[in-house]
Protein backbone atom coordinates (compact mmCIF):
# COMPACT_ATOMS: atom_id res chain seq x y z
CA UNK A 1 0.00 0.00 0.00
CA UNK A 2 1.80 3.49 -0.84
CA UNK A 3 1.43 6.34 1.63
CA UNK A 4 -1.40 8.44 0.00
CA UNK A 5 -3.34 4.69 0.03
CA UNK A 6 -2.65 4.48 3.58
CA UNK A 7 -2.85 7.84 4.36
CA UNK A 8 -6.44 8.09 2.62
CA UNK A 9 -7.65 5.27 4.47
CA UNK A 10 -6.65 6.70 8.24
CA UNK A 11 -8.64 9.77 7.22
CA UNK A 12 -11.33 8.23 6.32
CA UNK A 13 -11.28 6.58 9.50
CA UNK A 14 -10.62 8.78 11.84
CA UNK A 15 -13.31 11.29 10.25
CA UNK A 16 -15.81 7.73 11.17
CA UNK A 17 -14.80 7.77 14.39
CA UNK A 18 -15.32 12.14 15.09
CA UNK A 19 -18.88 10.96 15.59
CA UNK A 20 -19.39 10.18 19.59
CA UNK A 21 -22.04 7.48 19.16
CA UNK A 22 -25.45 6.25 17.03
CA UNK A 23 -28.62 7.92 18.03
CA UNK A 24 -31.89 6.45 18.55
CA UNK A 25 -33.76 8.74 15.79
CA UNK A 26 -37.60 9.18 16.51
CA UNK A 27 -39.70 10.01 13.31
CA UNK A 28 -39.14 13.41 11.79
CA UNK A 29 -36.33 14.02 13.88
CA UNK A 30 -32.50 15.19 12.77
CA UNK A 31 -30.91 12.39 14.04
CA UNK A 32 -32.23 9.72 11.24
CA UNK A 33 -30.23 11.57 8.79
CA UNK A 34 -27.37 11.32 11.22
CA UNK A 35 -27.48 7.43 11.64
CA UNK A 36 -27.74 7.10 7.88
CA UNK A 37 -24.54 9.34 7.26
CA UNK A 38 -22.83 6.96 10.05
CA UNK A 39 -24.00 3.95 7.66
CA UNK A 40 -22.58 5.28 5.02
CA UNK A 41 -19.04 5.92 6.98
CA UNK A 42 -19.62 2.31 7.68
CA UNK A 43 -19.67 1.45 4.94
CA UNK A 44 -16.70 3.42 3.29
CA UNK A 45 -14.95 2.06 6.62
CA UNK A 46 -15.64 -1.67 5.59
CA UNK A 47 -14.33 -0.63 2.06
CA UNK A 48 -11.11 0.43 3.83
CA UNK A 49 -10.53 -2.42 5.76
CA UNK A 50 -11.09 -4.96 3.09
CA UNK A 51 -8.56 -3.10 1.02
CA UNK A 52 -6.46 -2.80 4.09
CA UNK A 53 -6.45 -6.82 5.07
CA UNK A 54 -5.42 -7.48 1.00
CA UNK A 55 -2.51 -5.18 1.46
CA UNK A 56 -1.35 -7.12 4.79
CA UNK A 57 -2.46 -10.34 3.13
CA UNK A 58 0.08 -9.62 0.18
CA UNK A 59 2.80 -8.31 2.87
CA UNK A 60 2.23 -11.92 4.71
CA UNK A 61 2.83 -13.31 1.52
CA UNK A 62 5.95 -11.48 0.54
CA UNK A 63 7.34 -12.16 4.31
CA UNK A 64 7.08 -16.16 3.78
CA UNK A 65 8.81 -15.58 -0.17
CA UNK A 66 11.36 -13.72 1.64
CA UNK A 67 11.29 -16.24 4.63
CA UNK A 68 11.80 -19.18 2.32
CA UNK A 69 14.57 -17.75 0.56
CA UNK A 70 16.44 -16.71 3.59
CA UNK A 71 15.72 -20.71 4.70
CA UNK A 72 17.58 -21.62 1.34
CA UNK A 73 20.27 -19.13 1.85
CA UNK A 74 20.99 -20.61 4.97
CA UNK A 75 21.29 -23.89 4.11
CA UNK A 76 23.43 -23.41 1.10
CA UNK A 77 25.86 -21.30 3.69
CA UNK A 78 26.18 -24.58 5.87
CA UNK A 79 26.79 -26.81 2.22
CA UNK A 80 29.26 -24.32 1.55
CA UNK A 81 31.08 -24.13 5.20
CA UNK A 82 31.31 -27.95 5.27
CA UNK A 83 32.86 -27.73 1.56
CA UNK A 84 35.20 -25.51 2.70
CA UNK A 85 36.16 -27.64 6.18
CA UNK A 86 36.69 -30.46 3.58
CA UNK A 87 38.74 -28.52 1.46
CA UNK A 88 40.99 -27.25 4.17
CA UNK A 89 41.28 -30.71 5.96
CA UNK A 90 42.21 -32.37 2.10
CA UNK A 91 44.52 -29.21 2.02
CA UNK A 92 46.19 -29.91 5.95
CA UNK A 93 46.35 -34.07 4.80
CA UNK A 94 48.31 -33.22 1.55
CA UNK A 95 50.61 -30.68 2.94
CA UNK A 96 51.55 -33.52 5.77
CA UNK A 97 52.14 -36.09 2.95
CA UNK A 98 54.56 -33.73 0.35
CA UNK A 99 56.75 -32.73 3.87
CA UNK A 100 56.80 -36.59 4.50
CA UNK A 101 58.04 -37.33 0.95
CA UNK A 102 60.03 -34.28 0.20
CA UNK A 103 61.91 -35.97 3.40
CA UNK A 104 61.93 -39.23 1.82
CA UNK A 105 63.64 -37.51 -0.96
CA UNK A 106 65.52 -35.31 0.93
CA UNK A 107 67.35 -37.87 2.80
CA UNK A 108 67.87 -40.05 -0.20
CA UNK A 109 69.84 -37.23 -2.35
CA UNK A 110 71.74 -36.51 0.77
CA UNK A 111 73.31 -40.33 0.53
CA UNK A 112 73.72 -40.55 -2.56
CA UNK A 113 75.89 -37.28 -2.52
CA UNK A 114 78.03 -38.78 0.32
CA UNK A 115 78.47 -41.93 -0.61
CA UNK A 116 79.32 -40.68 -4.33
CA UNK A 117 76.53 -42.34 -6.19
CA UNK A 118 78.63 -42.55 -9.90
CA UNK A 119 81.39 -44.71 -8.57
CA UNK A 120 79.07 -46.79 -6.11
CA UNK A 121 76.86 -47.27 -9.26
CA UNK A 122 80.21 -48.72 -11.81
CA UNK A 123 81.10 -50.59 -8.96
CA UNK A 124 77.90 -52.20 -8.36
CA UNK A 125 78.01 -53.12 -12.05
CA UNK A 126 81.25 -54.27 -12.37
CA UNK A 127 81.05 -56.31 -9.78
CA UNK A 128 77.77 -58.38 -11.90
CA UNK A 129 78.34 -62.08 -11.87
CA UNK A 130 77.68 -62.34 -15.16
CA UNK A 131 75.76 -61.32 -18.09
CA UNK A 132 72.72 -61.40 -16.59
CA UNK A 133 73.08 -60.36 -13.34
CA UNK A 134 74.52 -57.14 -14.99
CA UNK A 135 71.81 -56.18 -16.98
CA UNK A 136 69.58 -57.22 -13.40
CA UNK A 137 71.10 -54.54 -11.71
CA UNK A 138 70.59 -52.18 -14.58
CA UNK A 139 67.18 -52.62 -14.46
CA UNK A 140 66.91 -52.46 -10.96
CA UNK A 141 68.94 -48.84 -10.79
CA UNK A 142 66.48 -47.95 -13.97
CA UNK A 143 63.25 -48.91 -11.77
CA UNK A 144 65.25 -46.99 -8.56
CA UNK A 145 65.84 -43.59 -11.02
CA UNK A 146 62.02 -44.03 -12.40
CA UNK A 147 61.01 -44.39 -8.63
CA UNK A 148 62.26 -41.33 -8.14
CA UNK A 149 61.19 -39.51 -10.79
CA UNK A 150 57.60 -40.46 -10.12
CA UNK A 151 57.95 -39.34 -5.96
CA UNK A 152 59.31 -35.86 -7.92
CA UNK A 153 56.39 -35.69 -10.26
CA UNK A 154 53.90 -36.51 -7.50
CA UNK A 155 55.09 -33.94 -5.49
CA UNK A 156 54.77 -31.66 -7.95
CA UNK A 157 51.20 -33.06 -8.63
CA UNK A 158 49.89 -32.44 -5.07
CA UNK A 159 51.65 -28.82 -5.22
CA UNK A 160 49.76 -27.96 -8.22
CA UNK A 161 46.06 -29.44 -6.74
CA UNK A 162 46.92 -27.91 -3.18
CA UNK A 163 47.48 -24.25 -5.71
CA UNK A 164 44.13 -25.17 -7.33
CA UNK A 165 42.46 -26.26 -4.10
CA UNK A 166 43.83 -23.00 -2.37
CA UNK A 167 42.06 -20.92 -5.21
CA UNK A 168 38.92 -23.20 -4.99
CA UNK A 169 38.91 -22.22 -0.81
CA UNK A 170 39.53 -18.37 -2.08
CA UNK A 171 36.65 -18.39 -4.54
CA UNK A 172 34.29 -19.88 -2.27
CA UNK A 173 34.77 -18.00 0.79
CA UNK A 174 34.35 -14.95 -1.48
CA UNK A 175 30.96 -16.43 -2.37
CA UNK A 176 30.05 -16.87 1.29
CA UNK A 177 30.71 -13.35 1.73
CA UNK A 178 28.52 -12.47 -1.05
CA UNK A 179 25.41 -14.81 0.16
CA UNK A 180 25.89 -13.08 3.78
CA UNK A 181 25.26 -9.83 2.16
CA UNK A 182 22.47 -10.69 0.18
CA UNK A 183 21.08 -12.27 3.24
CA UNK A 184 21.79 -9.38 5.66
CA UNK A 185 19.90 -7.67 2.85
CA UNK A 186 17.08 -9.92 3.12
CA UNK A 187 17.24 -9.92 6.68
CA UNK A 188 17.41 -5.98 6.43
CA UNK A 189 13.87 -6.04 4.07
CA UNK A 190 11.93 -8.78 6.40
CA UNK A 191 12.53 -6.45 9.33
CA UNK A 192 11.28 -3.56 7.39
CA UNK A 193 8.08 -5.25 6.15
CA UNK A 194 7.49 -6.61 9.29
CA UNK A 195 7.78 -2.66 10.89
CA UNK A 196 5.56 -1.50 8.31
CA UNK A 197 2.99 -4.91 8.71
CA UNK A 198 2.96 -3.97 12.48
CA UNK A 199 2.02 -0.31 12.27
CA UNK A 200 -0.76 -1.05 9.72
CA UNK A 201 -2.08 -3.86 11.64
CA UNK A 202 -1.61 -1.84 14.88
CA UNK A 203 -3.53 1.54 13.81
CA UNK A 204 -5.91 -1.05 12.02
CA UNK A 205 -6.60 -2.57 15.73
CA UNK A 206 -7.14 1.13 16.95
CA UNK A 207 -9.89 1.80 14.43
CA UNK A 208 -11.41 -1.25 15.00
CA UNK A 209 -11.48 -0.55 18.58
CA UNK A 210 -12.89 2.51 17.79
CA UNK A 211 -16.07 1.00 15.59
CA UNK A 212 -16.53 -1.58 18.32
CA UNK A 213 -17.09 1.17 20.78
CA UNK A 214 -19.84 2.55 18.65
CA UNK A 215 -21.29 -0.17 17.95
CA UNK A 216 -21.29 -1.56 21.73
CA UNK A 217 -22.78 1.68 22.53
CA UNK A 218 -25.68 0.59 20.37
CA UNK A 219 -25.83 -2.79 20.80
CA UNK A 220 -26.44 -2.14 24.84
CA UNK A 221 -28.90 0.91 24.42
CA UNK A 222 -31.03 -1.79 22.12
CA UNK A 223 -30.89 -4.51 25.32
CA UNK A 224 -31.22 -1.73 27.82
CA UNK A 225 -35.02 -2.17 28.22
CA UNK A 226 -34.93 -5.78 28.41
CA UNK A 227 -32.27 -5.77 30.72
CA UNK A 228 -34.36 -3.60 32.71
CA UNK A 229 -37.23 -5.84 33.54
CA UNK A 230 -34.91 -8.55 33.94
CA UNK A 231 -33.15 -6.54 37.10
CA UNK A 232 -36.25 -4.96 38.11
CA UNK A 233 -36.75 -8.10 40.96
CA UNK A 234 -40.53 -7.14 40.38
CA UNK A 235 -41.29 -8.07 37.02
CA UNK A 236 -44.34 -10.48 36.53
CA UNK A 237 -43.44 -13.76 34.38
CA UNK A 238 -45.04 -12.63 30.88
CA UNK A 239 -42.78 -9.42 31.64
CA UNK A 240 -40.05 -12.04 31.81
CA UNK A 241 -40.97 -14.33 29.15
CA UNK A 242 -41.25 -11.43 26.76
CA UNK A 243 -37.36 -9.83 27.57
CA UNK A 244 -36.15 -13.24 27.76
CA UNK A 245 -37.14 -13.56 24.11
CA UNK A 246 -36.19 -10.36 23.07
CA UNK A 247 -32.46 -11.13 24.18
CA UNK A 248 -32.58 -14.49 22.72
CA UNK A 249 -33.55 -12.86 19.29
CA UNK A 250 -30.97 -9.84 19.51
CA UNK A 251 -28.28 -12.10 20.70
CA UNK A 252 -27.53 -13.51 17.50
CA UNK A 253 -27.25 -10.08 15.61
CA UNK A 254 -24.76 -8.81 18.62
CA UNK A 255 -21.13 -8.02 17.81
CA UNK A 256 -19.91 -6.39 20.92
CA UNK A 257 -17.94 -8.78 23.32
CA UNK A 258 -19.23 -6.85 26.28
CA UNK A 259 -22.83 -6.27 24.79
CA UNK A 260 -23.14 -10.24 24.09
CA UNK A 261 -21.87 -11.23 27.69
CA UNK A 262 -24.74 -8.97 29.09
CA UNK A 263 -27.46 -10.56 26.86
CA UNK A 264 -26.00 -14.11 28.22
CA UNK A 265 -26.59 -13.04 31.49
CA UNK A 266 -29.63 -11.54 31.24
CA UNK A 267 -30.85 -14.72 29.72
CA UNK A 268 -29.64 -16.90 32.89
CA UNK A 269 -30.77 -14.51 35.14
CA UNK A 270 -34.23 -14.44 33.66
CA UNK A 271 -34.50 -18.52 33.35
CA UNK A 272 -33.37 -18.80 36.68
CA UNK A 273 -36.21 -15.57 37.69
CA UNK A 274 -39.09 -17.66 35.83
CA UNK A 275 -37.96 -21.00 36.97
CA UNK A 276 -38.28 -19.43 40.63
CA UNK A 277 -41.48 -17.91 40.44
CA UNK A 278 -43.02 -21.02 38.54
CA UNK A 279 -41.59 -23.51 41.58
CA UNK A 280 -43.13 -20.74 43.73
CA UNK A 281 -46.39 -21.19 42.53
CA UNK A 282 -46.13 -24.79 42.06
CA UNK A 283 -46.17 -24.04 38.29
CA UNK A 284 -43.45 -27.37 38.06
CA UNK A 285 -45.15 -29.45 35.32
CA UNK A 286 -45.20 -26.00 32.97
CA UNK A 287 -42.33 -26.35 30.25
CA UNK A 288 -40.70 -23.51 29.16
CA UNK A 289 -38.57 -23.04 25.96
CA UNK A 290 -35.96 -20.45 26.06
CA UNK A 291 -36.93 -18.76 23.05
CA UNK A 292 -40.77 -18.62 23.31
CA UNK A 293 -43.68 -19.28 25.48
CA UNK A 294 -44.62 -23.43 25.87
CA UNK A 295 -46.85 -23.02 22.86
CA UNK A 296 -43.96 -21.15 20.43
CA UNK A 297 -45.66 -18.08 20.64
CA UNK A 298 -44.24 -14.97 22.14
CA UNK A 299 -46.26 -12.11 23.92
CA UNK A 300 -46.74 -10.10 20.47
CA UNK A 301 -47.95 -11.60 17.46
CA UNK A 302 -49.37 -10.63 13.96
CA UNK A 303 -52.74 -10.30 15.45
CA UNK A 304 -51.71 -8.73 19.02
CA UNK A 305 -51.99 -5.56 19.69
CA UNK A 306 -49.68 -2.86 17.57
CA UNK A 307 -48.09 0.72 18.10
CA UNK A 308 -49.13 1.29 14.27
CA UNK A 309 -49.70 -0.49 11.30
CA UNK A 310 -48.23 0.46 7.76
CA UNK A 311 -49.33 -0.70 3.98
CA UNK A 312 -45.74 -0.30 3.02
CA UNK A 313 -43.85 -1.30 -0.47
CA UNK A 314 -41.58 -4.30 0.54
CA UNK A 315 -38.51 -5.64 -1.45
CA UNK A 316 -35.17 -7.87 -0.46
CA UNK A 317 -31.38 -7.35 -0.02
CA UNK A 318 -28.71 -10.02 1.09
CA UNK A 319 -25.00 -9.61 1.86
CA UNK A 320 -23.28 -6.65 4.13
CA UNK A 321 -21.58 -7.14 7.52
CA UNK A 322 -22.91 -4.49 9.77
CA UNK A 323 -25.97 -2.93 9.51
CA UNK A 324 -26.70 0.99 10.62
CA UNK A 325 -27.12 0.54 14.02
CA UNK A 326 -23.51 -1.80 13.94
CA UNK A 327 -25.62 -5.06 14.16
CA UNK A 328 -24.90 -8.50 11.89
CA UNK A 329 -27.85 -8.32 9.60
CA UNK A 330 -29.81 -11.69 10.11
CA UNK A 331 -32.82 -13.79 8.93
CA UNK A 332 -34.29 -15.66 11.29
CA UNK A 333 -37.78 -16.67 10.68
CA UNK A 334 -38.24 -18.26 13.78
CA UNK A 335 -36.66 -15.53 15.72
CA UNK A 336 -36.08 -11.74 15.04
CA UNK A 337 -34.80 -10.92 11.58
CA UNK A 338 -32.98 -7.56 9.88
CA UNK A 339 -35.07 -5.11 7.50
CA UNK A 340 -33.98 -1.76 6.07
CA UNK A 341 -36.30 1.49 6.76
CA UNK A 342 -36.48 5.15 6.42
CA UNK A 343 -35.96 6.42 10.02
CA UNK A 344 -38.08 8.99 9.43
CA UNK A 345 -41.36 6.60 9.22
CA UNK A 346 -40.03 3.77 11.18
CA UNK A 347 -37.39 4.73 13.54
CA UNK A 348 -34.12 2.55 13.85
CA UNK A 349 -34.20 0.21 16.83
CA UNK A 350 -38.24 -0.41 16.72
CA UNK A 351 -39.57 -3.95 16.81
CA UNK A 352 -41.95 -4.70 13.58
CA UNK A 353 -43.55 -7.69 12.49
CA UNK A 354 -43.81 -7.61 9.20
CA UNK A 355 -46.57 -10.28 7.56
CA UNK A 356 -45.43 -12.91 5.70
CA UNK A 357 -41.51 -12.27 6.76
CA UNK A 358 -41.91 -12.64 10.47
CA UNK A 359 -40.97 -10.44 13.21
CA UNK A 360 -37.80 -8.09 12.59
CA UNK A 361 -35.35 -5.20 14.02
CA UNK A 362 -35.46 -2.24 11.97
CA UNK A 363 -31.58 -1.83 12.29
CA UNK A 364 -30.96 -0.92 8.31
CA UNK A 365 -31.41 2.17 6.25
CA UNK A 366 -30.84 2.43 2.44
CA UNK A 367 -30.45 5.35 0.12
CA UNK A 368 -33.83 3.95 -2.12
CA UNK A 369 -35.81 3.01 0.78
CA UNK A 370 -37.87 6.32 1.10
CA UNK A 371 -41.32 6.85 2.98
CA UNK A 372 -43.49 3.87 3.34
CA UNK A 373 -40.90 1.27 1.95
CA UNK A 374 -38.85 -1.44 3.61
CA UNK A 375 -35.71 -3.86 2.56
CA UNK A 376 -36.67 -7.18 4.09
CA UNK A 377 -32.78 -9.48 4.65
CA UNK A 378 -32.84 -12.42 3.41
CA UNK A 379 -29.77 -14.93 3.43
CA UNK A 380 -29.33 -15.59 -0.49
CA UNK A 381 -29.44 -13.80 -3.73
CA UNK A 382 -32.02 -16.26 -4.79
CA UNK A 383 -34.20 -15.51 -1.35
CA UNK A 384 -34.61 -11.99 -2.88
CA UNK A 385 -35.16 -12.74 -6.67
CA UNK A 386 -38.07 -14.99 -4.83
CA UNK A 387 -39.50 -12.77 -2.80
CA UNK A 388 -39.47 -9.64 -5.92
CA UNK A 389 -41.55 -6.74 -4.88
CA UNK A 390 -44.66 -6.70 -2.80
CA UNK A 391 -47.26 -4.64 -0.63
CA UNK A 392 -46.96 -5.86 2.80
CA UNK A 393 -48.23 -4.54 6.21
CA UNK A 394 -45.92 -3.99 8.46
CA UNK A 395 -47.19 -3.50 12.79
CA UNK A 396 -44.70 -1.58 14.43
CA UNK A 397 -44.98 -3.70 17.98
CA UNK A 398 -42.40 -1.23 19.88
CA UNK A 399 -40.59 1.82 19.49
CA UNK A 400 -36.67 2.15 20.57
CA UNK A 401 -35.97 0.94 24.32
CA UNK A 402 -39.77 -0.30 24.40
CA UNK A 403 -38.76 -3.66 24.43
Amino acid sequence: MNKRSLISVIATIAFTFNISGVAHAEPNTSAAQTIQETKIKYEQLDADTLKLNSEIAKLNNDIESINLKLEKNNAEIKDTEIQIENINKKIEDAKIEIEKKEATMDKRLRSMYKSNISTDMIAYLVTSENIFDFFYRIDAMKKLISIDKEIITEINDKKNDLIENAEIVKEKKENLNDLKVAIENDLNEVNKKKEEQEIVLADLNSKKDELMKVIEENEVNLLSHSLSIVNSGSSSVSELKSALNNLNYILPQLNSDYAISLAQDGITSVNNQIATIESDNLEKNVSYVSRGNSDGSSNENSTGTSLSTLSVTATAYTGGSYTAMGLKPTRDPNGLSTISVDPSVIPLGSKVYVEGYGYAIASDTGGAIKGNKIDLYMNSLQDCYAFGRRTVTLHIVAYPNQW
